[in-house]
């Protein structure tokens, strides 16, 4: 079985490889691991692999005619569910799950308060009763499954239990004790990791053509996560690491009327603020790494001038302090919070721990 667009999680595909080439195929799977770490690619690479008429070993093989229909979701034995708002509109949802095949490491994640409804697992289990349409596996993916309501979990467990012959049930989640412990019971699951950075850094110069320097940075950058790796490759993150290095500069430099301009213009755009707040974090933590060990271990190697500038004026402790600050903010990102206070707390309390450190 080809692994597809799994990166970086070579035991896993192997695992998966072998059981597809032996035949030998459990009802019901689970793949858990971190965000960005392939559960999407591993997921829908196996749902695929099983309705693919090319050899098990090249499986899925991206140009029969049955890997074309499950690519747009037009084959009758293969179904994706993930999570929505009620609001979402049937054409607007079909968008989403073709993006996920497509996209599975950059598909657009599903609202905070999104779930798998009751009626969507009536309907699957409706269509498992059916059994295969052309005489294989029926397969579906249910994508982050521990967002499914309490009583859509509990209609589905009668499915695992009771499966029908060739049907397999695939679902994804962050962890074993995010889904009730009766479903868990009742798949084999596959644990995936932070994908190596070396990997990864390979992944980015041959799918996205960065160069090796950028690729090792992002890399580290991202922390195995793929997904935020493809994301802050994008210029629309780099300037927002400029706005974060600039936001530090403020907090503990920046004249108080021009900083409180800023802190307020920032507050009004809530779609930014928070990822300028967690670059920002990478900028202390490479600010400490520089103190404690180095140059070598800073992430930002490639502006290591600026680096410097910020760590010329903190001192362990002011980057605790506003870590901590940070992260406290950030912790509100659900919450309906007023912004401009909190990040104008955030600033009082850094100007604080500079005076007192000062004195």
């Amino acid at each position: 079985m080809s692994i597809g667009t799994l990166v970086g999680q070579d035991r896993v595909g192997q695992l998966l490889r072998k059981m597809v080439e032996e035949d030998r195929v459990p009802h019901a799977v689970l793949f858990i691991g971190p965000e960005g770490s392939g559960k999407t690619a591993a997921a829908l690479s196996l749902a695929r692999a099983l309705q693919c008429t090319s050899s098990r070993s090249e499986a899925p093989c991206e140009s029969c005619g049955n890997c074309g229909r499950t690519r747009v979701l037009s084959h009758p034995d293969f179904s994706l569910l993930m999570p929505f708002l009620s609001k979402v509109g049937d054409d607007e949802r079909r968008k989403h799950l073709e993006d996920a095949i497509v996209n599975p490491y950059s598909y657009g994640l599903p609202e905070a308060s999104a779930n798998i409804s009751i009626d969507s697992i009536r309907d699957l289990i409706k269509s498992f009763g059916y059994g295969s349409y052309q005489g294989n596996w029926r397969t579906t993916v249910i994508l982050h499954a521990h967002m499914m309501r309490g009583e859509a979990a509990n209609a589905m467990l009668k499915t695992l239990e009771e499966p029908p012959k060739k049907s397999l049930l695939i679902l994804t989640a962050p962890s074993l004790d995010s889904l009730l412990p009766t479903i868990v019971s009742r798949c084999q699951y596959f644990r995936l990791g932070p994908v190596p950075t070396p990997t990864l850094s390979a992944y980015l110069m041959a799918q996205r053509g960065a160069n090796q320097e950028n690729a090792a940075f992002l890399s580290e950058l991202a922390g195995g996560n793929v997904r935020q790796a493809l994301t802050i490759a994008s210029d629309e993150a780099h300037q927002t690491q400029d706005r974060a290095l600039k936001f530090l500069n403020a907090l503990m430099t920046g004249r108080e009327a021009q900083t409180f301009l800023a802190l307020e213009q920032l507050a009004g755009q809530k779609a930014d603020v928070f990822d300028v707040l967690k670059s920002s974090e990478v900028w202390l933590r490479d600010v400490l790494q520089l103190k404690l060990a180095g140059p070598e271990r800073v992430v930002n190697r490639h502006r290591i001038a600026d680096v410097e500038g910020l760590a010329n004026g903190m001192t362990e402790r002011t980057i605790q302090t506003l870590a901590e600050e940070i992260e406290r903010v950030r912790e509100m990102n659900h919450r309906n919070i007023n912004l401009q206070l909190s990040l104008t707390e955030l600033w009082q309390k850094a100007r604080k721990t500079v005076t007192m450190e000062r004195v």
